[in-house]
């Protein structure tokens, strides 16, 4: 979506045009979730997480001012916050996931095995990595931001996310090179 349609759209949203809300819901909501889902690892709570995104988003339209950043960054940056929210809220109620999902072949136990391993792997390296460090590797490859809009989120210059991606990536390079 351009900038120009994207700034209608919002227009519209403010408004109250309810077809163009559900626009700026469809557009956005599956990137949110992903990002949302591989931070907290729980596809019912990131459901949760990224249905009061979007409510957060619907009561603050009114106050959004388009400043030449997507709107994709201010729901990542809402994004962020309610993370932050679940995740204290988490710390004083800790729970242990229910894995309700049934293999039925010896080779597929072996791959899905195999799989998880990987996955642990990048996890706890990645788990490794400063928090910031860590949201910046989130939003570049598994939300697929650019830079500008990062920094935006993240309430940092380009530079400063271009330096934190770099070392956040040069320190995954080695902590999965002492691993293999």
């Amino acid at each position: 979506m351009s900038a120009e349609e994207e700034t209608s759209l919002v227009a519209r949203a403010k408004r109250g045009d309810e077809a163009a809300i559900s626009q700026l819901y469809r557009q956005y909501a599956p990137a949110i979730y992903g990002y949302v889902a591989s931070r907290v690892g729980d596809s019912a709570v990131a459901d949760d997480l990224t249905s009061e995104v979007f409510l957060r988003a619907l009561e603050g339209l009114p106050r959004f001012e388009y400043r030449g950043i997507p709107v994709s960054a201010w729901l990542y940056r809402i994004a962020h916050d309610r993370m932050v929210d679940h995740f204290r809220q988490q710390a004083r109620r800790p729970t242990m996931p229910l894995e309700n999902e049934l293999l039925s072949t010896q080779d597929e136990i072996e791959q899905e095995v195999d799989a998880r391993l990987r996955v642990q792997q990048l996890r706890e390296a990645i788990e490794q990595l400063t928090a910031e460090q860590h949201q910046v590797i989130l939003l570049r490859f598994s939300a697929d931001l650019k830079l500008k809009e990062i920094a935006y989120v993240m309430d940092k210059s380009i530079e400063a996310v271009k330096m934190l991606q770099w070392r956040a990536l040069a320190r995954l390079k080695r902590l999965t090179a002492q691993t293999s």
